[in-house]
């Protein structure tokens, strides 16, 4: 069948889009992963990049991520977004993706704690009148997350960020160490949902506070690659798409202190971009799918080895609809979460998105 909807090119003049902002009038505020900024509008015209951002440090899927409005924007034009910054005394830019492989994964565990490959930071700031540039900008989450972000119903903030397999001993991603004899490794390095307030404060239910070993911004974690997330304007429930290994991608619905797997349970299997050996069938981590006080993923696309989800959008259907974009297989799928097992009806279309109905 047809795809239920009609896609539309606006404008072919971006460089590694990540994240629009839709302003009150009509125009895009649009991010650009090598670190810039810009306008917008519905005719597709693109601004120059907007003044005044911070220096960006981009490898590989790091560097400018997500941006979004304050609720009260039209007031206060304030808009908050997340990044990766070069640390202190070093140059922003692009920093080759092999230095990944050559001067991180090589080093021993205890340089690579002291390694500074950049800092993860949620920063907010007024956007001018004249939407050119930006205005006391203000870091409020040093070391935080810098995937995805959402305004929730009390105006606090819930950010993504990545597993972050250097600071853990590790090899290759993190895949193959099991957690089980230090859980809060876990809870501080592996991907995270984090929940500040907005001038990057602690909320005060947030479920780790009393465990000083925890992070105090973690609101739940064992997740790799969270590149979506986003909050039901129904049910008000907090749901993210985990970019995961081979066949390992998942969807999620969060709750506070909450342990999703990762990497000891996951459905995927390991795969290594310097290596051809066979490794691609061996499965992560424990080799376990399921695990006392694990969540089972809401959704898990097994018959799609590779799909790469990038991020969703909830519509306001009682169906619980929503649409993700997807890096890998050009269709559409329609899938209901409401029931299980799950259906699933897909839709070819000439872009890489997908439907499901949840």
């Amino acid at each position: 069948p047809s795809a239920p909807f009609q896609t539309q090119i606006v404008t072919e003049r971006l460089n590694a889009p990540w994240s629009i902002a839709f302003l009150p009038d009509g125009a895009f505020l649009v991010t650009e992963n090598g670190g810039t900024m810009r306008i917008v509008k519905a005719d597709g015209t693109v601004s120059d990049p907007i003044e005044g951002m911070p220096g960006v440090r981009s490898v590989g899927a790091e560097g400018l991520h997500e941006v979004v409005l304050d609720p009260d924007f039209a007031r206060t034009r304030m808009i908050y977004f997340t990044y990766l910054a070069p640390p202190v005394g070093e140059p922003a830019g692009a920093w080759p993706l092999e230095n990944l492989y050559e001067k991180v994964w090589a080093a021993p565990l205890a340089e690579r704690r002291t390694m500074k490959i950049g800092r993860e930071r949620v920063a907010r700031a007024r956007l001018s009148n004249d939407a050119r540039r930006l205005e006391n900008v203000e870091v409020i989450g040093d070391g935080v997350g810098e995937r995805r972000m959402v305004v929730a119903s009390d105006g606090s903030l819930f950010i993504s960020g990545a597993d972050r397999f250097w600071l853990y001993e590790s090899k290759l991603d993190g895949m193959e160490h099991p957690f089980l004899d230090n859980p809060d490794e876990r809870r501080n390095f592996t991907g995270r949902v984090m929940h500040i307030n907005r001038d990057g404060s602690i909320p005060r239910n947030n479920p780790w506070l009393s465990r000083s070993t925890v992070f105090a911004e973690t609101w739940a974690h064992g997740f790799k690659d969270p590149e979506g997330l986003a909050i039901h304007p129904q049910t008000g429930e907090l749901w993210l798409l985990d970019h995961g290994p081979q066949g390992g991608d998942e969807i999620n619905i969060v709750r506070p202190g909450r342990d999703y797997g990762w990497p000891n349970v996951s459905y995927g299997k390991q795969y290594d971009a310097r290596q051809a050996d066979g490794r691609k069938s061996v499965h992560v981590g424990t080799g376990l799918t399921s695990m006392e006080g694990v969540e089972e993923p809401r959704y898990l696309p097994s018959e799609i080895p590779i799909i790469s989800p990038h991020d969703c959008v909830p519509t306001d259907s009682v169906d619980r609809d929503a649409y993700d974009a997807s890096r890998h297989e050009d269709k559409e799928h329609k899938d209901d979460l409401a029931n299980s097992p799950l259906e699933r009806q897909p839709y070819e279309i000439p872009e890489r998105f997908r439907i499901h109905t949840m």
